[in-house]
């Protein structure tokens, strides 16, 4: 959804600044196909402003202040720290990981601690493109793909 909205998005709101004073029923109108609208325009807007107004209108590079703008948790703070700045970065998807046995916990601070000694630096952003793509593909949250797995064979969660 996300990537059928931002042409839309950006055609209408080119810059930063404009993005920070637009209207937020306009927004709302854009943002609206991918759920939970209010707070996602809500937080386009705040965040354009935060930028700006703190950043220069540069991404900050760093947990700790990506952390800090409007509507950035975790998940999208490793997105940019590991596409954006290729730093090493873990996007915990939790559901996932926790299936195939990688970790115990549902807490994404934790399942980052836990994959972080299993998954060299360098390959981290990777690992958590294709486990993304599993998910959608194979593992599935709603009904598992479990019959043609390529890891059946060792998975703990497995259903004959």
């Amino acid at each position: 959804r996300v990537n059928q909205i931002t042409p839309k998005l950006f055609a209408a709101y080119p810059t930063l600044e404009s993005l920070a004073a637009a209207d937020i029923a306009d927004l709302e109108d854009i943002v609206r196909p991918c759920g939970f609208f209010h707070m996602k325009a809500k937080s386009i807007k705040e965040m354009s402003a935060q930028l700006i107004l703190n950043f220069g209108g540069v991404v900050p590079d760093n947990m700790e202040d990506l952390l800090s703008l409007s509507g950035v948790g975790r998940k999208t703070a490793n997105l940019i720290l590991g596409d954006v700045y290729g730093k090493p970065a873990i996007v915990a998807d939790t559901r996932i990981t926790g299936r195939l046995g990688l970790t115990k916990s549902k807490d994404p601070v934790q399942v980052e601690k836990d994959l972080r000694p299993l998954i060299p630096p360098e390959r981290s952003s990777d690992f958590c493109h294709r486990v993304v793509w599993f998910g959608r593909d194979t593992c599935r949250a709603r009904k598992p793909q479990c019959k043609g797995c390529p890891m059946a064979a060792f998975c703990p969660s497995r259903s004959e």
